[in-house]
C-alpha cells in the first residue's frame, strides 16, 4: 500500500506531518466552493483547532525529543561515571597489591639474561615465584621480547628486550683468553646500560645477578648481606687455593651494593675502556670492581658451584647454601630446590 507519511520517522517528524497534513485538511475545507458560510465557520474553528493541535504536537514531540536526548545522556553519563569508578578502583588496587617479598630487608633486585635454551627454566621458576622471583623486585633480559608469566597482583611480566650480540666460547691460554667459557662481555656492558637506564638499581640495597640454572635462595643472601647494607661492596664466591681471602668472582651470582653500582656509574668508562676481549664477564667484573677500590665480601661457603674449583659438591639437602650451581632444567633445578628448602618450604 502507500507509504505512511510517519513510518519510520522520529516523534517530532511524526507530529509536525500530523499537523502539516490537518492544517492542509482545515485550508481545502475554507476554500471549497461546496461550503456556505456555516461551513466556512465551522472550517474557520477547525482549521484554530488544529493550529492548537499541532501546537500541542509539536510540544508534545520536541519535549518527547528532549526527554530521549535527556535519557541518552544521563544513560551516557552514568556509564562513563560507572566507567570512571572501575578505572579508579583498579588503579587503588594496583597501589594497595605487593608481591610476597616486596618489603624484604635488605632489599634485592636479582636479574638475569636468558637465552632460548633457558626460557623453560625462567618460566618454571616464575612460576613457582622463586629463584630470582622471590626477590623484592626482578628482570630478565632477552633478545627477543616474551611474556613470562603473570604475577600475584594480575600484572603480566614480560623480559626487557635488547639487542643482543653473538658471542663465542674462548679457549683458556689461547689468543688471550682468560677462560674457556663464553666471551661475552659485550653482553654484559649492554645489560648493565639498560639496568642504569631502567632506575630499579637504585630502589634496591643490593642488585643481583644470577645465571638461570643457579638455585638460588634469596633469604638466605638478604641475611648474609644485612650488616654490608649502605656500603660499597661486591660479592666474591670462589677459591682456587684454601688460604685465598678475597676469591674470586664467578658468575652464577654477583652480588654488587647500591654504592658499588654508583661507583661504577661514575666512572664507566674505566670498566668499558679494561682489555676485556678474552674475558668473560665475571672476570671483567671483578677487574672493574677492583678498579674503582670496591671491597669484596667472600661468601665461599654459601655457594655450591661445581665450576669452581674448591666450590662445588655440596648435596642439595644443605639448608644453609645461598647457590647451587648448575642445575640446567627444570626437573633438576626444581628437585634440588625442593630438598634444600625442606619439607615445611615446600608445603607452602
Amino acid at each position: 500500500g502507500p507509504r505512511s507519511p510517519f513510518r519510520r520517522r522520529g516523534p517530532a517528524t511524526a507530529a509536525a506531518a500530523l499537523a502539516a497534513a490537518l492544517l492542509l485538511a482545515a485550508g481545502a475545507a475554507v476554500t471549497s466552493p461546496h461550503f456556505g458560510a456555516t461551513g466556512a465557520a465551522a472550517a474557520q474553528r477547525a482549521s484554530l483547532r488544529h493550529h492548537a493541535a499541532t501546537v500541542v504536537l509539536a510540544e508534545e514531540a520536541d519535549g518527547a525529543e528532549e526527554s530521549e536526548q535527556g535519557s541518552a545522556a544521563d544513560e551516557g553519563e552514568k556509564s562513563e561515571d560507572e566507567a570512571k569508578d572501575h578505572k579508579h578502583k583498579e588503579v587503588e588496587k594496583k597501589k594497595t597489591c605487593k608481591l610476597a617479598h616486596a618489603d624484604d630487608k635488605p632489599s634485592l633486585f636479582c636479574w638475569a639474561v636468558m637465552f632460548p635454551s633457558d626460557v623453560a627454566l625462567i618460566k618454571s621458576q616464575f612460576t613457582g615465584r622463586a629463584g630470582i622471583f622471590a626477590c623484592n623486585d626482578y628482570a630478565v633480559i632477552s633478545k627477543e621480547a616474551m611474556k613470562i608469566g603473570t604475577d600475584d597482583c594480575g600484572d603480566d611480566f614480560h623480559t626487557w628486550q635488547e639487542n643482543l650480540p653473538t658471542v663465542k666460547k674462548g679457549m683458556y691460554g689461547v689468543g688471550g683468553s682468560m677462560t674457556s667459557s663464553w666471551l661475552n662481555v659485550p653482553v654484559f656492558i649492554l645489560c648493565w646500560d639498560r639496568l642504569l637506564k631502567s632506575g630499579k638499581v637504585w630502589e634496591s640495597d643490593f642488585t643481583v645477578k644470577l645465571d638461570p640454572d643457579a638455585v638460588f635462595f634469596p633469604d638466605r643472601l638478604g641475611g648474609l648481606l644485612l650488616g654490608h647494607k649502605g656500603k660499597p661492596i661486591f660479592t666474591t664466591n670462589c677459591r682456587y687455593w684454601g688460604g685465598d681471602q678475597v676469591g674470586k668472582l664467578f658468575g652464577a651470582i654477583e652480588v654488587l651494593s647500591k654504592q658499588a653500582i654508583g661507583a661504577y656509574k661514575g666512572k664507566m668508562d674505566t670498566c668499558k675502556n679494561l682489555p676485556w676481549q678474552g674475558w668473560g664477564e665475571d672476570y671483567w667484573m671483578q677487574h672493574c670492581m677492583n678498579a674503582l677500590g670496591i671491597p669484596a665480601v667472600g661468601m665461599f661457603d654459601q655457594v655450591s658451584d661445581n665450576t669452581c674449583p674448591l666450590g662445588g659438591g655440596a648435596p642439595c639437602s644443605d639448608g644453609k647454601k645461598i647457590v647451587f650451581h648448575p642445575q640446567k632444567d627444570a626437573g633438576q633445578w626444581w628437585n634440588c630446590w625442593k630438598q634444600s628448602a625442606g619439607p615445611q618450604m615446600v608445603a607452602k
